[in-house]
């Protein structure tokens, strides 16, 4: 009698090339949004929207992804508040204050009309959410073997190169320069505070109320571009060496584990 010996297949992840493919994933299907609208010769708010639906569709596929992925969002960094603690308040208060960078240098653009802020708004909030539990939620959560130190530089460096494209669309060099620091910048000052705070929903409301407040602000503030990019880089700076020190204080930039 012969023994049957039973080979088992195990799966092998390959979180960095996971990572990198969800993100082109995103990258995408916002340019292929971009192009229909193109295509169809769509005006702003058709571009918008069809932006917005590609958002959207990330969005849900990727929630249906963690829910079957884990057993509780919580995984993910969707943990519960902590208003009580003043300390952890006030840690959040840089970024207000980079979220209203723009809109108080160029002031709020006053011929907007009720539905346009309502579609911006909702347009911000699908942008948010995606690309927060994209690059914060889901990529940490796959490198996590990886240790936080690993995660941080690899997820700045692919958040930034998949922003260059409002970067590169400039003509002056010292501007493409500052708008590409400046997109390696918030992806390593977000990843920064994900690993700090171990909570998503911070992040998001940032990159929601980032993103709204710009778009709802003076579009003459575009002649001004090179003043607000360096003043947001100076703020990342700043901002990032904080929570370096923080992580450090901790040691747990030398740990592999979270």
């Amino acid at each position: 009698m012969t023994e049957k010996v039973v080979q088992v297949k195990v799966k092998k992840e390959r979180p960095v090339l996971f990572s990198i493919l969800i993100g082109i994933l995103l990258t995408l299907l916002v340019s292929v949004a971009s192009a229909i609208s193109v295509i169809m010769e769509f005006e702003e708010v058709g571009v918008i929207i069809a932006q917005g639906i590609a958002f959207l569709v990330m969005g849900i596929a990727m929630t249906l992804y963690m829910k079957k992925r884990a057993s509780s969002f919580a995984a993910f960094g969707f943990k519960k508040l902590n208003f009580k603690s003043q300390k952890a308040t006030l840690f959040y208060i840089p970024l207000l204050i980079i979220a209203l960078v723009q809109p108080i240098m160029g002031g709020f653009n006053v011929e907007l009309t009720v539905s346009k802020i309502v579609l911006l708004i909702v347009f911000s909030v699908f942008v948010g959410y995606t690309e927060e539990v994209v690059f914060r939620g889901i990529i940490r959560e796959r490198l996590l073997s990886k240790g936080p130190l690993f995660y941080i530089v690899f997820s700045s460096i692919l958040f930034g190169i998949l922003h260059m494209a409002n970067a590169l669309s400039g003509t002056d060099v010292v501007e493409v320069l500052l708008q590409v620091v400046n997109a390696f910048l918030i992806g390593l000052i977000l990843a920064l505070l994900i690993e700090t705070s171990n909570n998503i929903w911070p992040l998001i409301a940032f990159h929601f109320l980032f993103d709204a407040l710009a778009q709802l602000t003076n579009p003459e503030i575009a002649d001004r571009s090179l003043e607000v990019v360096s003043i947001l880089n100076i703020f990342y700076m700043a901002y990032g060496i904080f929570l370096i020190a923080v992580l450090v204080k901790r040691r747990k930039l030398n740990n592999n584990t979270r």
